[in-house]
């Protein structure tokens, strides 16, 4: 942990004790005297999901770069979730997987998705920012609005009107952050908001991992357009299966165990339904409902406050089948403390201007994931009925790629290294990928 000078500020807040938030403390604590997250729900002892959460009962993959970020604050946590249960599962090696109309390229690619349920990765990271000495962690306190003096946020009152003051206020707490109305009531300015409407519903349920040998232990079916169907299985601790089944355009899965099955059975290839009928069910399936791509340009707020930025899914909500979610909320995170630990090399120890300057930097990473979330979306007429016209050569491009990717190593790898938020999408783009691309592309026509 870095030194804290008599200069340095004291103390951070940060609301909300998500994955997104717990991995912002931890990177905090680098360069404050106390950290304090505040969580308005009750926390479990157990490794569960909460209710604030609703979604954490679903399949939540965490990417390589979110991965990479966690075994940086925390070392050694990966190999602990995988010596309990967890599964480090490679992309295209141990993964099967069917995308827009054939099965992707099997090889060893060495890029991993960690699997396990989003309540025991939650309370495993819980535990280890527990342990750093100059972190609290406090559980039903919700907060009531920001503190402020002129131009800056300076702290938060809870409902119960207990005020925290703070050097630095980060807000984690989610997609329904109610940030934007605080700063408007009290004359910040309005927050300027994208949206891409997609109405995607998903129901998950656990089952027992079946006995027997399979060459896979991931399995995924995601269609070709403009079918709408998407099946994951992923292994988890306790020896089970999640399998979460996905729908959009108003053919959303339903919760009865018939009902499950059947979609299961429509999806563009049998595999996730042969795999599932026989198995034992361990829980009935849970829904949830997905509105919509979702940006809060705070980049853009000439009015922002010093004192206060936003990370995560209260900045950026993106549709979950592309598994951004908790890696773009760890990649927050560390954007914060690279940009805290540029400025203390400046020689900088106060934080005038800080907010402004971390959110410009933050969207530029935002950015790649709202063009990685977005483009497949914008061929749906009823999502986007007049789309950037660029999108419709990106989607070409794009299928190309996928295609190719059934039998060319190279280009499964350059797009899962995209996927992963290794790699930006002009990768894509490389001449040698591109030139692949376009053969492929001239060869499927001539046949």
């Amino acid at each position: 942990m870095a030194s804290k000078s008599s200069t340095a500020p004291r103390r951070a807040i940060v609301i909300g004790a998500s994955t997104t938030g717990l991995i912002a403390a931890a990177a905090l604590a680098r360069h404050f005297a106390h950290v304090m997250v505040l969580e308005r729900d009750t926390l479990p002892e157990e490794p569960e999901w909460r209710k604030g959460v609703p979604q954490s009962r679903h399949v939540h993959l965490l990417l390589r770069c979110g991965e990479e970020i966690i075994s940086h604050y925390f070392p050694g946590l990966t190999d602990e979730l995988v010596a309990a249960g967890g599964r480090r599962v490679d992309m295209a090696g141990d993964t099967r997987w069917f995308y827009a109309g054939g099965w992707k390229a099997r090889f060893q690619s060495g890029i991993t998705m960690h699997c396990q349920s989003k309540g025991f990765l939650e309370w495993a990271i819980r535990r280890r920012v527990e342990s750093l000495g100059n972190v609290t962690i406090r559980d039903r306190a919700e907060i009531d609005t920001f503190t402020t003096a002129p131009g800056s946020v300076t702290g938060v009152r809870l409902k119960d009107g207990e005020e925290i003051a703070a050097d630095l206020v980060v807000d984690a707490s989610g997609r329904n952050s109610k940030t934007p109305q605080r700063l408007a009531a009290l004359g910040f300015g309005t927050v300027e908001i994208s949206e891409l409407p997609v109405d995607v519903g998903y129901a998950t349920r656990a089952y027992r991992m079946p006995r027997g040998a399979r060459d896979w232990q991931s399995l995924i079916v995601h269609p070709r357009y403009p079918d709408a169907r998407i099946g994951v299985i992923i292994p988890v601790e306790g020896d089970r299966w999640l399998v979460t089944l996905v729908g959009w355009r108003g053919d959303q899965p339903p919760a009865d165990d018939e009902g499950f099955l059947e979609f299961a059975r429509g999806l563009s290839v049998p595999d996730i339904y042969e795999a599932i009928r026989d198995a034992e069910p361990l829980t009935q399936a849970g829904l949830h409902r997905f509105p919509g791509n979702l940006r809060r340009h705070y980049d853009r707020l000439a009015t922002m406050p010093d004192g206060l930025v936003v990370i995560g899914d209260a900045a950026c909500s993106f549709n979950p089948i592309y598994a951004q979610g908790m890696t773009q909320g760890a990649t927050a995170a560390r954007i914060l403390d690279d940009c805290l630990e540029r400025r203390a090399k400046h020689g900088n120890s106060g934080l005038a201007g800080f907010g402004p300057v971390f959110q410009r930097e933050y969207a530029k990473f935002a950015n790649r994931c709202w063009l990685i979330s977005t483009t497949e979306e914008y061929r749906d007429p009823l999502v986007a009925p007049h789309p950037p016209l660029w999108t419709r050569l990106a989607n070409w491009y794009l299928e190309q790629v996928h295609e190719l990717s059934w039998s060319d190593r190279r280009a499964a790898k350059s797009f899962l290294e995209v996927m992963h938020l290794l790699r930006p999408p002009a990768s894509l783009l490389s001449p040698g990928l591109a030139t692949r691309v376009l053969a492929h592309s001239l060869f499927a026509r001539a046949h």
